[in-house]
């Protein structure tokens, strides 16, 4: 019990002592800054909340420290990795890939979804995160009536048991620097549970 508080896992009733064991309650409260939806059980960034969750994906609201305009993220699972008797791609199609999706297929994406908002994608990258390899695509969208300044878009690609995961974050531009850094500790704490084939 005294390790489950230095975890921060408080139980919700009292150990039963009966003869010569203890039996601990099957039901562990979690701490307010864990996200559990039945898919992803994840520790949350400082000022990061739940907001919604679909079949499209998680989402989350970033209240920036600074008093700048929140900020959000949205976590998504993008495609299953191939199984395992696939046929496999060459090591150097493989270097260009996530999970069998080609990196050209990742930006594309990003692309369109730029397209749509008048925005332009700035970058991207091949970074290593918490031991996850991740591909990321930097984009931009002007300031609307909406949002007074522009915005600047984080997309991170990695794929973890299977499944390639989408994580992307959207903040003013004076944010963005706590909120990449934020998104990259979640990213690198992120263990979902095994998918169900």
């Amino acid at each position: 019990m005294q390790a489950a508080l230095r975890n921060g896992v408080m139980p919700t009733t009292q150990a039963k002592s009966a003869d010569n064991h203890v039996a601990l309650p099957t039901a562990l409260s979690l701490p307010e800054s864990v996200y559990r939806d039945g898919t992803f059980v994840i520790p949350l960034p400082n000022n990061w909340s739940a907001s919604s969750t679909s079949k499209s994906g998680s989402s989350f609201r970033i209240e920036p420290p600074n008093g700048a305009p929140e900020a959000q993220a949205t976590l998504a699972v993008l495609a299953l990795a191939p199984a395992a008797n696939a046929v496999q791609p060459l090591p150097s199609e493989q270097r260009k890939m996530l999970g069998g999706v080609a990196f050209t297929d990742l930006r594309r994406t990003v692309i369109d979804r730029m397209i749509n908002a008048g925005g332009w994608v700035v970058n991207d990258r091949q970074r290593e995160i918490g031991g996850h390899r991740v591909f990321e695509v930097i984009a931009q969208t002007p300031a609307n009536s909406d949002t007074k300044s522009d915005q600047v878009w984080n997309f991170y690609f990695t794929e973890i048991n299977g499944r390639v995961y989408s994580l992307t974050t959207r903040s003013a531009s004076g944010a963005t620097e706590k909120v990449a850094a934020d998104a990259e500790r979640f990213i690198s704490t992120f263990r979902p549970l095994e998918p169900k084939r």
